[in-house]
């Protein structure tokens, strides 16, 4: 799998070098931190590469909180903090226009080598969200970000199953504002829905129309893998998510607002 993460090193540009000219605001984290963190996550996330340099200090002092909050667990594979700081970059992207960010509920992160059973099912999956925790194939993860136009992103789609749980299903660590605005996004996806039936085709993938949770993490991909022809294709749908997740992930600011 390893080999799989070199060859993103020449995809993206060095983090690291563009770190240095910026001062960071009093409270965040420092540079050598943010250059190591940069280096790891620009080498794999083009929506980190995208952002202005503050947003960036913004960016990498979540994924570092996010990460210190976390016990990662290994399954078939060698223990990697790369790849501990990758699989929290991809919470973060989700959740970056939150205040809540850390989907505080879930304390233990599950990477597998590769799709895997549960218990006794036969289907292969390649990431779920359990309460004891959130599950990912690190294969599937890597092929999420080295194909970006395909709408398919395990980790943005656990992702997004993370952040509702932690918000309507789990005890504590509930974000309010999200879920007011979530529950106005369940209320607007009605007349999508109906114009998808009337068109009897749709931008998103067929298993976007399982339930109303696969309609959201499905939607979630989409809205950060290819932007630009979520919004061509269902505009109503885009700006329902940019209200909810408070983010415009085609524009370069990323944000819609400073912090919701």
């Amino acid at each position: 799998m390893q080999s799989i993460f070199h060859r993103f090193v020449s995809l993206f540009t060095d983090g690291k070098k563009a770190a240095s000219a910026y001062q960071p605001e009093e409270g965040l984290i420092d540079a050598d931190i943010f250059n190591n963190y940069s280096y790891i996550i620009g080498n794999v996330f083009s929506y980190f590469n995208d952002l202005p340099t503050p947003a960036k200090w913004r960016f990498v002092k979540r994924t570092h909180e996010f990460r210190k909050q976390k016990q990662f667990h290994f399954i078939g594979l060698e223990s990697s903090e790369d790849t501990a700081i990758l699989v929290s970059s991809s919470a973060v992207q989700v959740t970056f226009g939150l205040k809540n960010y850390q989907l505080s509920y879930f304390k233990d992160i599950y990477i597998l080598a590769d799709a895997y059973h549960m218990d006794s099912d036969n289907e292969l999956y390649i990431g779920h969200v359990a309460p004891d925790g959130i599950y990912l194939s690190w294969k599937h993860f890597l092929y999420g970000y080295e194909y970006k136009n395909d709408n398919i992103n395990v980790a943005v789609h656990e992702m997004a199953h993370a952040l509702l749980y932690n918000n309507f299903f789990a005890q504590y660590g509930m974000d309010a504002q999200f879920r007011m605005n979530y529950e106005r996004f369940s209320n607007s996806t009605g007349p999508i829905l109906a114009d998808v039936i009337a068109r009897r085709r749709s931008y998103l993938r067929s298993y976007a129309f399982s339930n109303m949770h696969e309609f959201w993490a499905v939607s979630v991909e989409a809205f950060f893998e290819n932007p630009a022809e979520l919004r061509r294709n269902m505009p109503d749908l885009y700006d329902a998510l940019s209200n909810v997740l408070n983010q415009d992930p085609g524009s370069k600011t990323k944000l819609l607002k400073p912090e919701s």
